[in-house]
């Protein structure tokens, strides 16, 4: 089947006024965030563009194609969505501006935004997901437990000191995380910006804390927010969103259908599932009902151990997780041997916990009362606990 690098093929000769923004442009803009502009695309500002010619020219002077394709992340096909976007007449005349790129280890914070300004004047902001960072990856757990993280926050400032004076049609997405960040940022914005918006585009991001789903904020962008979900997610069923999802058939299965370029596209839509899995809808209620066991207190020291080896061992990235030397195991089984007893049991507490509620959930007990009365299923009494 067909992915966007199709789609720009076969839609490319179309501007915005001939046909105008779709979801596959959205995914084609979240996609193309992921790539490293550092050096070429200015920021945080968006008044200061560049062409999206003179970024990819600047792009391949820079990096080597052979070196980014040795890359572990399936992101690395980013940066090559530009060889077919610079000779389309769809979106060669595309600008972009305000592009701001920061991971902070010490405050779990990877955040990422870039400014795509469209032929036909209109604005797409795009918030990368997570990254190759360590960092990145802690950042989305701690989703479990605050109410706000950092990049939630840097994600809605970007959008208050960019757009609160500028007249625009303004769109806001992302994917994965970056999906999460775009719907925050658009709902604890500036409601004159709130206005502006369009279309907010979460593409697989997971949802929030029931705090944030309750907001005064959240539900004045709710109608105007759009989700779209593979058939086996996993990310987009993550916590609560409240949204009816655009649920679009992947090429790979399982956890790999997160990859939107494996998501199959028919002219200038994506192809439709009839909803999400079952197995997805059970992994969400797993995951939803170990969060409710767990107290914040729990949960932060048991993603702060879990996090805590690697950190010890310096291992910053995932490729560098993917590729460990021996005095790489050697640091991080010695980092893990040197975990204290506390830590050790936060561990096992958590994982065992999970362990049963994820084998209720997916292979439940059988009772011998056919009509199961008087009788409670350990996941209706670990809910209690």
């Amino acid at each position: 089947m067909s992915n966007m690098v199709d789609y720009i093929k076969w839609r490319g000769d179309l501007t915005f006024d001939q046909d105008p923004f779709n979801e596959i442009d959205n995914i084609i803009l979240s996609e193309l965030c992921y790539t490293d502009f550092d050096g070429i695309v200015p920021g945080p500002y968006i008044q200061d563009k560049v062409s999206l010619t003179y970024v990819y020219e600047k792009f391949f002077q820079m990096y080597d194609r052979k070196e980014l394709m040795k890359k572990k992340t399936s992101l690395k096909v980013a940066p090559f969505l530009m060889d077919e976007l610079v000779n389309s007449k769809r979106f060669s005349d595309m600008y972009l501006a305000g592009y701001v790129n920061e991971v902070v280890d010490e405050e779990d914070v990877q955040f990422s935004v870039v400014t795509f300004i469209l032929g036909d004047g209109s604005y797409f902001v795009a918030y990368r997901g997570t990254d190759s960072t360590i960092t990145g990856w802690k950042e989305d757990i701690n989703m479990g437990y605050l109410y706000q993280i950092p990049g939630q926050k840097k994600a809605m400032q970007y959008l208050d000191i960019n757009y609160r004076d500028i007249d625009c049609k303004l769109r806001v997405g992302g994917h994965s995380k970056g999906g999460n960040f775009a719907v925050y940022a658009s709902s604890f914005c500036d409601k004159a910006i709130q206005d502006k918006i369009i279309t907010v585009y979460t593409n697989d991001g997971p949802g929030f804390r029931q705090e944030v789903i309750d907001s005064e904020g959240y539900n004045r962008i709710l109608p105007k927010i759009y989700s779209i979900v593979p058939g086996s997610s996993i990310v987009g069923m993550l916590l609560e969103n409240n949204l009816e999802h655009n649920v679009v058939r992947s090429e790979n299965s399982g956890a790999a259908q997160h990859d939107a370029m494996s998501w199959n596209v028919n002219r200038n839509r994506f192809v439709r599932c009839a909803g999400v899995s079952d197995r997805s809808e059970k992994l969400d209620k797993a995951v939803t009902t170990w969060l409710s066991v767990l107290s914040e207190e729990d949960r932060k020291k048991f993603i702060d151990t879990l996090f805590q080896p690697l950190e010890d061992a310096n291992i910053n990235t995932v490729d560098e997780l993917g590729t460990l030397s021996f005095d790489n195991i050697k640091t991080l089984k010695h980092a893990i041997k040197n975990l204290t007893e506390e830590q050790h049991a936060i561990l096992k507490g958590s994982m065992t916990k999970f362990l049963s509620v994820f084998l209720e959930m997916f292979f439940p007990r059988k009772t011998k009362n056919k009509n199961n009365a008087g009788n409670k299923s350990f996941f209706d009494n670990i809910r209690k606990k």
